[in-house]
């Protein structure tokens, strides 16, 4: 049997360390386009540090990895990591929709078949979402995304 764990905790402790990362990691950009980061910054600290006190409340335990194919979750978590390293080099339109089209497509074979059509289809939805994103973030809110070689 699984051993369990404070699953709050864990999750409420890694939300903060990402905050705490991404709070540090804010040099270099100007008052207005930063704004909009600082406040979802704040919000998930807040966030995080409920999860935190709702661990110690009312503790929820449960076994780490114990649904779903751990090969598949530490793939899907190597594509991720390597989606934010690409975007330095290639660019944030174009690695995103790289990385979330092999994303959606790797995930799909642990259910079934997936026709080249049918990826071709999602390549045009991830290409139109993450347009739609690009968009709202760098031309409306102004928050400056990374730009690569291509985009």
């Amino acid at each position: 049997m699984a051993e369990k764990f404070n699953t709050d905790i864990i999750g409420g402790i890694i939300g903060l360390v990402i905050t705490v990362f991404f709070w540090f990691s804010r040099e270099g950009v100007t008052h207005l386009s930063i704004m909009f980061p600082n406040a979802l910054l704040i919000l998930m600290a807040v966030f995080s540090a409920a999860i935190i006190i709702k661990g110690f409340v009312r503790a929820d335990r449960q076994p780490i990895f114990s649904n779903g194919d751990q090969c598949r979750i530490a793939v899907t978590a190597a594509i991720l990591f390597l989606w934010v390293v690409a975007i330095v080099w290639i660019g944030f339109y174009v690695a995103s929709v790289l990385m979330f089209s092999f994303l959606a497509y790797y995930l799909a074979l642990a259910r079934k078949k997936v026709r080249l059509s049918q990826f071709a289809i999602w390549v045009v939805i991830i290409a139109g979402l993450v347009g739609f994103f690009y968009f709202i973030f760098a031309k409306l809110l102004y928050v400056p995304l990374p730009r690569g070689i291509l985009f």
